[in-house]
């Protein structure tokens, strides 16, 4: 039989998580009205959406269901894929051998490691002991690449910008040249002596249609880097400019730096007019995998540097995956139909990186992919994995906590009137939010955006 203490207790439990439950809504009000009412978001198309990830809920919504360009926030995407996919390492290189008559022969297929001779991952280069060490001809397969040069939406006109080099089969120094400049001689890495390679290097010259262009200049269709006469640049100067991954090149590099002659390379896939369909390798044969970069490693510099080139390739290692085929439609079709089906929007989603403005995805969409990672994986190497404001990668210098512990890890989306930010927030109360912000269609710099998304994210912050 229950006394009077116990419906005073119980009476007592109820109004208490109705008091929290109150509070966590009135909280919820002041955020959306902050975001609603903010003279700066009513300058351009704001979307947000804050949501906890202990029950799943949404705790406030402003056009959380409206499309956005999400420039860079699509790595959120591709982070899901690779941790969705890969295992603890980076597949760098798939190889076999084939004995014809005594010769034995090495057959390889790139699984599109962005980390091959990369100078940030020079500490993991297994694929490179591998290519030096091993014994007789080896032939290179490149025909499952099917990804193309570019992306979808990309501008073509980015192809010179260090951040946008090509995708290719089998990367090699991250596709890109450092050019610098000591005292008054430039020096190149890695093709630093021009007539190794090739092809010249460096003309001096003034570039027709884009005369005012301050800078070395590659041409669109070749690895000739010009620099004006009238151009004056100091010594210090260093610049990375991407260069054209041809298959005489990757030739080229490969039997340069593992001291060979001897590598071949199948190269069908480079014809425009008919690509073979052939593969010349026998399929019966067994294939080992040779792993290169701890995983994590390399999500970091794609995250925290916002790095578009291993973004794309790391797609393209998920297709040779799952798929053994170097091609991006059909890990992101995958991805869509088989992993992320509870989307509330079907994103439009063509890339890794988030170059192209086709990209489409909605702050709702974000914020259920941000959820799946806080629910399959140790939330700290989720946390580890995204930059921390105040203290890495692109919030360096942004939503530092004021007492000096880092309470935002998101990632940034920044394009010509696009500027994105989704990810995690750590309240005083000790709670984790996650949240997607998303910006498009203002004009001039994103500062403003970034000022009070920081003050709305600071009341987050002190309110739940």
């Amino acid at each position: 039989m229950r006394t009077p203490v116990h419906f005073f207790i119980l009476a007592l439990v109820l109004s208490s998580c109705t008091i929290f439950k109150s509070r966590d809504t009135r909280s919820a009000l002041k955020v959306k009205s902050a975001v609603a009412c903010s003279p700066v978001f009513s300058k351009a198309f704001t979307g947000f959406t804050l949501l906890d990830p202990v029950n799943g809920k949404t705790l406030t919504d402003y056009n959380g269901d409206k499309y956005f360009t999400p420039a860079s926030n699509t790595k959120v995407f591709t982070l899901a894929t690779c941790l969705e996919v890969l295992g603890d390492s980076v597949p760098g290189l798939k190889a076999t051998t084939y004995k014809e008559g005594s010769e034995t022969i090495n057959y390889l297929k790139p699984t599109g490691d962005p980390t091959f001779l990369h100078p940030e991952f020079a500490a993991w280069q297994s694929v490179f002991q591998f290519l030096k060490h091993c014994s007789g001809p080896a032939t290179l397969d490149l025909n499952h690449f099917n990804a193309g040069r570019f992306g979808p939406g990309w501008a073509w006109d980015d192809y010179n910008e260090d951040y946008s080099p090509e995708r290719s089969p089998m990367p090699i120094f991250g596709n890109a040249i450092k050019i610098q400049k000591i005292d008054s001689t430039w020096q190149f890495f890695p093709l630093n002596d021009s007539d190794n390679w090739g092809w010249n290097l460096m003309r001096e010259g003034t570039i027709k249609d884009l005369p005012n262009y301050k800078a070395p200049l590659r041409e669109e269709r070749s690895n000739i880097v010009y620099l004006s006469k009238d151009m004056q640049i100091r010594p210090g100067f260093s610049a990375q400019i991407p260069f054209l991954p041809k298959p005489n090149v990757v030739q080229l590099l490969l039997n340069d730096t593992t001291g060979k002659n001897n590598i071949s390379i199948q190269e069908s896939y480079f014809k425009e007019e008919e690509q073979a369909v052939d593969n010349l390798i026998p399929k019966t044969l067994i294939w080992q995998t040779i792993y290169s970069t701890p995983i994590d490693t390399v999500l970091r510099r794609m995250m925290y540097q916002s790095d578009n080139f291993i973004a794309e390739q790391m797609l393209i290692v998920c297709s040779s995956t799952k798929f053994d085929l170097l091609q991006q439609d059909s890990i992101i079709k995958w991805m869509l139909d088989s992993v992320l089906t509870s989307l509330p929007q079907r994103p439009k989603w063509v890339d890794g990186s988030g170059l192209s403005r086709y990209n489409l995805i909605t702050p709702q969409s974000i914020v259920q992919v941000l959820l799946k990672l806080w629910t399959t994986q140790p939330h700290e190497r989720i946390l580890s994995l995204f930059p921390a404001g105040g203290v890495a990668g692109t919030l360096s210098n942004w939503y530092a906590g004021k007492d000096g512990k880092p309470y935002v890890f998101a990632k940034t989306g920044s394009m010509g009137g696009v500027h994105c930010l989704s990810g995690y927030v750590i309240c005083k109360s000790g709670k984790t939010l996650i949240f997607s912000f998303m910006n498009n269609n203002f004009v001039g710099s994103n500062r403003a955006w970034k000022v009070e998304m920081q003050r709305i994210l600071e009341k987050i912050r002190l309110l739940f």
